[in-house]
């Protein structure tokens, strides 16, 4: 009959949950780590809806059940180990343990006061007849709660932002609604479960990070070529072509984690500098394009001298060229303008090395 009950009142949150399962599940371009995160995050929720209605029927007891205190430190461990779960999706993999770690502090020395206040009266306990009786800390959970949820506002804000704008709007929206909705709901005193509107919230996430990923580049994060073909369509000011120089030598002599590592730099170092109206594509092994909206040619040249002045501290090097769109030019002539001007910088490049190298084969000779 409990159970019955319970799939009555969580029938939208079993579905969409159940949907979200089979849409992993289906999901080829989602990595292991991400749907493994996920299908956690869907059995937290799960745990944590029965014990919220578990606890509701305790409720209708007429004297107290030590079930009744257990469950509801049950209930108020779950919802921030959701939220610390769902954060490890847009933390970085060399760093996710670390920052686990830390953001699990809070939560440890949370719970035990949960699981003892029955006894010591610290949060909240209940009376012989089953009252609700608040102690000195029955606002912890609730502060607990808004805590994880601002760290997992900042991550995804600091994640998003280095993409698109409109990306960062979505996760905005994705995330602020549904925690400012449970925020309010938790301090106007409504006694209710938020699974139903967190799995919600977590279906559109699931969504906006499989966005994200179709038209993100798994090695550099920035945009990639389907992206940039489907979105170069904008109006485009200003274009910068860059190509690194190198590359297949890098390959072949330190292997290819060397040459990941290299264009992992060159898109670190591209995306500090493009400027906030810049849309940055990885088009190709060791191709970038730069499609501005806005900036000027002078803009446009300032951001190609500080990527060029960055670079110099590495030991990678990239050929540039830049254009800017004329009036009754279309996107394509503005793109080839700029790709002609690299290809001429390239070229002197290999030049200027294979110069460097017969004279440096002379010398050796004539030792």
């Amino acid at each position: 009959m409990v159970f019955l009950e319970y799939l009555i009142d969580n029938f939208e949150m079993v579905f969409e949950l159940i949907g979200l399962l089979i849409m992993l599940g289906i999901g080829i371009h989602i990595p292991d780590r991400i749907k493994s995160i996920t299908r956690t995050v869907v059995a937290l929720l799960f745990a944590e809806s029965i014990a919220y209605h578990l606890e509701a029927w305790t409720q209708t007891f007429e004297t107290f059940t030590l079930l009744r205190p257990l469950l509801t430190a049950v209930v108020y461990s779950l919802y921030p180990l959701i939220l610390i779960v769902m954060t490890k999706i847009t933390t970085d993999d060399s760093m996710s343990r670390k920052i686990t770690t830390l953001l699990l502090i809070p939560e440890a020395i949370s719970i035990p006061l949960y699981l003892t206040s029955q006894w010591t009266h610290l949060v909240c306990w209940y009376s012989v007849d089953n009252k609700y009786q608040g102690g000195p800390l029955s606002s912890l959970p609730y502060f607990i709660f808004i805590f994880y949820s601002l760290v997992f506002l900042i991550e995804n804000l600091h994640f998003f932002k280095r993409v698109r704008r409109v990306s960062l709007l979505a996760s905005m929206y994705v995330t602020i609604v549904p925690l400012a909705g449970v925020v309010c709901l938790m301090f106007l005193g409504e006694a209710r479960d938020y699974c139903a509107l967190l799995s919600a919230a977590i279906l559109l996430y699931f969504i906006l990070v499989y966005i994200h990923m179709a038209e993100t580049d798994p090695l550099t994060s920035l945009l990639n070529r389907y992206s940039y073909d489907n979105e170069a369509k904008k109006n485009i000011t200003g274009v910068i072509s860059i190509d690194m120089n190198g590359l297949k030598t890098l390959n072949d002599t330190e292997g290819h984690k060397a040459g990941d590592s290299a264009l992992r730099t060159i898109a670190e170092i591209l995306r500090k500098h493009a400027g906030p109206n810049a849309s940055i594509y990885r088009i190709g092994g060791d191709e970038f394009v730069i499609l501005y909206s806005g900036p000027g040619e002078r803009e446009i040249v300032t951001a190609i001298e500080k990527m060029r002045s960055e670079l110099a501290s590495t030991k990678y090097s990239c050929s540039f060229g830049h254009a800017m769109s004329m009036h009754g030019e279309s996107l394509s002539e503005t793109i080839s303008t700029s790709d002609s001007r690299m290809y001429k910088e390239k070229a002197k490049y290999y030049s200027e090395l294979g110069n460097d190298r017969r004279k440096a084969g002379r010398s050796e000779d004539d030792a």
